[in-house]
């Protein structure tokens, strides 16, 4: 594909996907890729967890404006916690690029939240809480919303057709 001048970010409940869509999405546009989590532990040298247990999520929440302001202008595919619809200002941050909504089940999240550890606020409260809440977030940040209920292979083509679309 060709560059584009605006940062594409992926947004969605945890165990949505949206890491590994983001990855592989990246690859097949042969656009960059990053991981908003990922670069938040790397600054700080914790784990997500170790930040919410030593710091609280306030300041967890604070970590991730600062990182995403500092990656507004990249120009490539972002993978965002999935809390980062929780700030007012991530919308306005996020303003200017395009803003994919993994739309999942919570009938698959749960088979998937089943499988792994618990992710730092699903440790207080329930994973259908969250999705009540974070719903309609994600649907007024999203600029599409894509229904992950398709394979892998369908799903990353569906993205690569709106996104070409969209540039």
């Amino acid at each position: 594909m060709e560059k584009i001048n605006f940062p594409i970010y992926i947004i969605g409940m945890p165990l949505s996907g949206k890491s590994t869509i983001a990855r592989i999405l990246s690859k097949e546009l042969q656009l960059p890729y990053l991981d908003l989590d990922h670069e938040i532990e790397k600054t700080c040298q914790k784990t997500i967890n170790q930040i919410f247990d030593f710091h609280g999520e306030t300041y967890f929440r604070s970590l991730e404006t600062e990182h995403l302001q500092r990656f507004k202008s990249f120009q490539g595919i972002i993978a965002c916690g999935g809390g980062i619809v929780l700030n007012d200002t991530h919308k306005d941050i996020m303003h200017d690029g395009y803003v994919i909504f993994i739309d999942t089940q919570l009938k698959h999240l749960n088979m998937r939240l089943s499988k792994r550890d618990k992710r730092p606020l699903l440790k207080t409260q329930s994973l259908e809480k969250l999705y009540q809440e974070r719903y309609p977030l994600y649907q007024s940040f999203a600029s599409i919303t894509i229904k992950n209920d398709h394979t892998i292979e369908s799903l990353i083509e569906s993205l690569k057709t709106m996104i070409k679309e969209h540039s």
